[in-house]
């Protein structure tokens, strides 16, 4: 053999771990109040049908809210009695028998909030569940230096619970959460969002854990991603598969008008194309210390769109 084969034979040996690890892919869970709304049911969906993203877990998340008190209805569900929860639990269920992925594990995430409604401290309730312990038996799993990826569409009590359990957990995660408004130009947040009402406390807990890598994709970003009513249920129509129906279905189970915003389908698509979005170091709100989070600060619409048809066409057309 040349030197000059060998001196090849040695650069394209040294390029395969590179490659290799490139091309795996990255290894999440997903916590999601799917019960709420429609789209969280599409970030699913794109999560686990992505070559790039491999689901571990799907764990249901509650959006229990003082909405719920004064209606008598939440979309489709009647309030007398209602528990978001199993509502959310029902669909992951769901979801994950129509792409034939009951494989994956679906642990029930907690029904309440982290502590009491004016505040957590310790010795507050701490609301363990599923959803809890399994991302605690997932961090175990870990090899030294590896982080686990939870991915957080509703109240983010599940993963604040299990950390306020085992609080050694936190430098061995990377939680992305879709919650608060911020205003980029100024650097102030606001959190009055749905997500966050739902469990402040928990929200709180994980903006003050220095150790804990935090991904924040805020409302205000993600709402410039919208589907149009008619344009979706055409494509999903030409699709014909069980999990296009259900999307179908969900237009109307939510009284969706002509379009919809899909707030959590904008954090999944930037996690699985980084040049779809802006991700900046930005200060978390002061009164959790103000340390510096990871934010999403821009997202291109109309690329995050075009990627999800053509993921979903190209996934599901040909089964």
């Amino acid at each position: 053999m040349s030197r000059l084969s060998t001196f090849f034979l040695m650069f394209l040996l040294l390029l395969m771990p590179l490659s290799f690890s490139y091309a795996q892919s990255t290894k999440v869970i997903i916590d999601a109040d799917t019960g709420n709304e429609m789209d969280d049911l599409y970030a699913i969906g794109m999560a686990i049908l992505s070559e790039k993203m491999e689901v571990i877990g799907l764990s249901s998340a509650h959006f229990n809210n003082a909405q719920l008190l004064t209606d008598s209805l939440w979309h489709i569900y009647p309030t007398k009695d209602i528990n978001t929860l199993k509502i959310s639990q029902s669909l992951n269920e769901e979801i994950l028998e129509a792409l034939d992925r009951s494989d994956i594990p679906h642990p029930k995430g907690a029904e309440r909030m982290l502590g009491y409604a004016w505040g957590y401290y310790k010795g507050a309730p701490i609301p363990s569940s599923q959803a809890s312990d399994f991302i605690l038996n997932e961090v175990k799993k870990l090899e030294e230096g590896d982080k686990l990826k939870v991915i957080c569409l509703g109240a983010v009590t599940n993963v604040a619970t299990a950390i306020e359990l085992s609080p050694e957990i936190a430098s061995k995660l990377s939680v992305y959460l879709l919650g608060m408004q911020y205003n980029v130009e100024d650097g102030i947040w606001n959190k009055n969002e749905f997500n966050v009402r739902n469990d402040l406390n928990a929200m709180d807990r994980l903006l003050a854990n220095k150790k804990l890598d935090l991904y924040v994709m805020p409302a205000s970003t993600s709402s410039s991603l919208k589907f149009a009513k008619q344009k979706s249920l055409n494509k999903l129509k030409n699709i014909k598969h069980p999990l296009s129906d259900i999307l179908a279905r969900r237009w109307a189970e939510v009284n969706a008008d002509e379009q919809w915003t899909m707030w959590d389908l904008a954090l999944i698509a930037a996690m699985l194309d980084p040049k779809t979005a802006e991700l900046e170091e930005r200060l978390a709100p002061a009164e959790n210390g103000g340390r510096l989070i990871n934010v999403y600060t821009d997202i291109n619409a109309a690329q995050m769109e075009a990627q999800f048809w053509k993921l979903l066409e190209a996934q599901l057309s040909n089964d």
